[in-house]
């Protein structure tokens, strides 16, 4: 079965870490314990790789001593900050799973989500707590709400986070990680639509991020092993997002800083970029985007850029093209993962020279195949269903076997839901997607979440949602929308009913367009292809009047 001609395989990763990320973490920042490997871009605040250490062991004894430990989970809504960073190495260190929520989060979208892992504690942010009390009495699963920051909260289950690490500055050398099964036991819960419907937990396991680890080490060498401690990078993508959580991960494995920038404002990440003189800009293109049509970006000197990678989204040929002419980098490349691949499963590697357009070639130690609708393997510039196997898919989705089987097959394969193609030189491209999925900016965006709640609405008959093409956000949400009889709806009426409950990522910026029927297969399936193109015909010819 994966022997066929038109299967991929990358070359055999040179395993180091057998070890669990507890472990790892231990002996990685004690290492770098001088290192400065986290600032707030706005503070300035630093803490070295001895404090973040510190900080973890403690958080991990208080957790221990609230009968917190293997197997049990805690989660973080927060924006980025540096005490984000402290969670985890705690809770691997106790082989403790860490779920991390979007704090856009709606109380509803909080419900489901809290629903899937159980966190016994929620460690949030002045943004977050009052949000997180709200829902509190309908999840009982929840012991505790840790806050972090200075700001006074009246509530019996809050415990400020600073009174838990109040004081602490030196390493308990005495503590150890806990032994766990590294290859069973889940590191994290992410959320991800999957291919379709809402939001799910992806659990990854220790070996899927060490494994990672180790990938990286042979493909980026010259941003994993060099010996500048001052070759910084900006923690921007939210670390909730399995981008912003791995690179932040990944980050402190490298010892390097990483400069935490909480919420995106221009002036803010010029200014980072200047001062600590990046050389890698790691962001997703939307960020990338403003940069190009933003006048500000022209009052900096950013010629301290020498590379450019992104992910989460995708980066069009002509963007690329912009990016490289305006900052004058000759590296601009983009990468491919899900969720469920852990990160990049495609990438380019740092020896290699990135072509226009491609998502690059395949990491070590996976396997990838596109396949035609009979899932047979095809070969150079056929399209078909990218689907991938290896040590860096998901073990599954939580409490979820039908959708887990619904993604990995019976040979291991998990199948994406996205058209692609490859060259001769096995440098894959990305065509179009089959999966329902609309990606708003980096975001995902279920059709299917966003219908459900649609149909809701006392006045709403039918509904149809899909992503209209847009040059900033990739795609916005556009819904079709069928009245009861004797119903009068107009389209603020249904946008609001819209934003009142869900994120601001599935808010319908694409618009509302009334119709008489929902197109649908004989078996009721939504067409959604012929309603995008009708969607786009009508925005189209709206613009012209």
């Amino acid at each position: 079965m994966d022997d066929h001609k038109y299967i991929i395989h990358g070359r055999p990763i040179d395993r180091l870490l057998d070890i669990s990320l507890g472990e790892l973490l231990l002996m990685i920042l004690k290492v770098y314990e001088d290192n400065v490997i986290l600032v707030d871009a706005l503070t300035n605040e630093e803490v070295t790789g001895k404090m973040l250490l510190a900080r973890g062991i403690c958080l991990a004894k208080w957790l221990k001593s609230q009968n917190i430990n293997l197997g049990d989970s805690v989660s973080i809504i927060s924006e980025n900050r540096i005490e984000f960073a402290v969670v985890p190495i705690a809770a691997f260190l106790l082989g403790v799973t860490v779920a991390p929520l979007n704090p856009d989060y709606t109380i509803v979208e909080l419900k489901h989500v809290l629903s899937l892992s159980k966190p016994k504690v929620v460690f949030c942010s002045e943004k977050t707590i009052e949000k997180m009390t709200s829902v509190c009495a309908d999840n009982l699963f929840i012991r505790n709400l840790i806050l972090f920051g200075d700001k006074n909260y009246s509530h019996e289950k809050i415990i400020y986070f600073n009174d838990i690490i109040k004081d602490v500055t030196e390493i308990d050398e005495q503590f150890k990680a806990v032994p766990i099964d590294t290859k069973n036991t889940v590191a994290t819960i992410l959320c991800s639509s999957g291919t379709t419907g809402l939001p799910k937990g992806v659990m990854c396991t220790h070996d899927n991020m060490t494994t990672y680890v180790d990938i990286s080490r042979m493909i980026m060498t010259h941003i994993v092993e060099n010996d500048d401690p001052s070759d910084a990078i900006i923690g921007l993508t939210p670390f909730f997002h399995s981008f912003g959580f791995m690179l932040m991960f990944l980050n402190i494995i490298r010892g390097k800083k990483m400069v935490v920038i909480g919420r995106f404002k221009l002036n803010v990440f010029l200014d980072t970029i200047v001062k600590y003189k990046i050389r890698r800009l790691i962001v997703p293109p939307p960020v990338l985007l403003i940069m190009l049509k933003n006048p500000l970006t022209n009052q900096y000197d950013l010629s301290c850029i020498k590379e450019i990678r992104c992910g989460a989204a995708a980066l069009g040929k002509e963007m690329e093209k912009e990016l490289k002419d305006r900052f004058k980098v000759e590296n601009v490349s983009q990468a491919y993962g899900m969720t469920e691949t852990t990160l990049g499963v495609l990438t380019t590697e740092a020896k290699n020279k990135a072509k226009i357009g491609s998502v690059g070639t395949l990491v070590p130690g996976m396997m990838v195949k596109v396949v035609d609708e009979e899932g047979e393997p095809l070969g150079p510039y056929k399209e078909g269903e990218l689907c991938f196997k290896g040590p860096l898919i998901m073990k599954g989705y939580i409490d979820n076997p039908k959708a887990t089987a619904e993604t990995i097959d019976k040979y291991g394969w998990l199948h994406t839901g996205d058209i692609a193609y490859y060259d001769k030189e096995e440098n894959f491209f990305i065509v179009d997607r089959i999966k329902e999925l609309i990606k708003y900016k980096a975001f995902q965006v279920a059709p299917a979440e966003l219908e459900a709640l649609l149909m809701t609405h006392p006045s709403i008959k039918d509904c149809a949602v899909v992503g209209l093409p847009d040059d900033e956000a990739g795609e916005l949400p556009l819904a079709f929308v069928v009245t009861k009889p004797g119903r009068t709806l107009t389209e603020q009426e249904v946008k609001k009913y819209v934003a009142d409950a869900l994120s601001h990522q599935k808010h319908l910026r694409g618009g509302v367009i009334f119709t008489d029927e929902i197109l649908r297969n004989p078996t009721g399936k939504i067409l959604r292809r012929i309603l995008k193109q009708k969607a786009i015909r009508l925005v189209k010819l709206k613009s012209k009047l």
